[in-house]
C-alpha cells in the first residue's frame, strides 16, 4: 500500500548528496584538465625552449694565435724546441676553462702544460706551450689544433680542430735551423 500524503524519504536526501557529487566531479575534471595542459604546454613548448637555452649556454668558441718564442736547437737530431705562448681568445657566450692545447702534424708538435685556466666571454689569455718541430724542410701550415675546455656546468670536452697560424713559430724555427747549420 502507498501512502500519498507522506513524502518519499530517500527523495529529499539524495538530492543534496547528487549536487554535492556533480560539484566534485566537474572540479575534479577542470584540476585534471589544468594538469594535463601545463604537462602538454611544458612538454611541447617550455622544455625545447629550455634545452635550446641551455646548449646555446653550453656553446665553446675558441680562437688561437701563435705568438714568437725562444728556440732551443738540437743539433743531432735536427729538432727545434720552442718554448712560446699561445693567445685563446674565449669568442663563445660563457666562460670556460682552458685545460689543454695539443697540436699533432708530421714534423710538430705543439703541447701546454695541464692546468686550469678560466678565460671569461670577449677575453684573451696567453698560455704557455712548447713547440718542438723538425729541421726537415716542407712543414705544413696552418696547424690544426685540440683544445680541452671544462664549461661552467662542469662537462669536459675536447674542441678540434681549432685554427692555428703557427706561422710565428714556424719562421722562429726556420730561423734557429739556419742558424744552426751556418755553424
Amino acid at each position: 500500500m502507498i501512502d500519498l500524503d507522506r513524502p518519499a524519504p530517500d527523495r529529499g536526501r539524495r538530492r543534496p548528496a547528487t549536487v554535492r557529487g556533480l560539484t566534485l566531479v566537474v572540479v575534479g575534471a577542470l584540476l585534471a584538465g589544468m594538469l594535463l595542459g601545463g604537462v602538454a604546454a611544458y612538454a611541447w613548448w617550455c622544455r625545447p625552449l629550455a634545452a635550446s637555452v641551455a646548449q646555446e649556454r653550453s656553446t665553446v668558441s675558441l680562437l688561437l694565435f701563435a705568438e714568437p718564442g725562444t728556440p732551443t736547437v738540437d743539433g743531432k737530431q735536427r729538432r727545434v724546441r720552442l718554448d712560446a705562448q699561445v693567445t685563446v681568445v674565449n669568442a663563445g657566450p660563457a666562460p670556460v676553462n682552458v685545460l689543454t692545447v695539443r697540436a699533432d702534424r708530421p714534423g710538430v708538435t705543439v703541447r701546454s702544460p695541464e692546468r686550469e685556466r678560466w678565460i671569461e666571454p670577449g677575453t684573451a689569455l696567453p698560455l704557455d706551450v712548447v713547440v718542438e718541430s723538425s729541421c726537415e724542410p716542407g712543414v705544413p701550415l696552418p696547424l690544426a689544433a685540440s683544445v680541452r675546455v671544462e664549461t661552467e656546468d662542469e662537462e669536459v670536452r675536447d674542441i678540434s680542430p681549432v685554427a692555428l697560424d703557427g706561422a710565428a713559430w714556424m719562421e722562429s724555427s726556420r730561423a734557429a735551423c739556419a742558424r744552426q747549420q751556418a755553424r
